[in-house]
């Protein structure tokens, strides 16, 4: 397996932030990294009035017994990459052909399910960036969405 956390689904509507750091330049050990990506989601949900919180048996950010945010890393030569998927408005029906994460019984659950209201994706990237900013304490650099293309694989 190339990263922790065993099977995940990624769909419209999900953030996923694939973060690539250096740890040890970072100065931050791989439990403290899984946790500021937990404290990331868990503020991002604050944002949008959502109270998430961490659950000691499984890594994520959960509101109550559902998962709302998951976490799977990988790290090579200390240089950590995959991350963090947090659920805005995604459809939950394929998470049923799954055991998220590994896990069985686990409920999932949606920041528009949890608000009772669709959320702007373009809103939810936002407040991501500026989580990210404030957690690890770094200025993004901002690139134009045609810089992106210069890296998109057409299939």
């Amino acid at each position: 397996m190339e990263r922790g956390g065993n099977i995940t689904y990624h769909g419209p509507g999900q953030l996923v932030v694939y973060p690539i750091i250096d740890l040890q330049a970072a100065n931050l050990g791989v439990t403290e990294y899984v946790g500021a990506l937990e404290t990331v989601m868990i503020r991002l949900a604050a944002d949008f009035g959502v109270n998430a919180q961490r659950d000691k048996r499984n890594r994520g950010v959960w509101v109550g017994n559902n998962k709302l945010g998951s976490i799977g890393i990988a790290v090579r030569r200390g240089v950590s990459f995959h991350g963090l998927a947090f659920n805005a408005n995604l459809a939950l029906a394929p998470f049923g052909w799954i055991n998220p994460c590994g896990l069985k019984d686990v409920g999932m659950t949606t920041l528009a399910c949890e608000r009772g209201t669709p959320v702007s994706m373009a809103a939810v990237h936002q407040a991501a960036w500026r989580q990210i900013e404030a957690v690890f304490g770094v200025l993004l650099e901002r690139k134009p969405p045609e810089w992106l293309n210069a890296f998109a694989v057409r299939v």
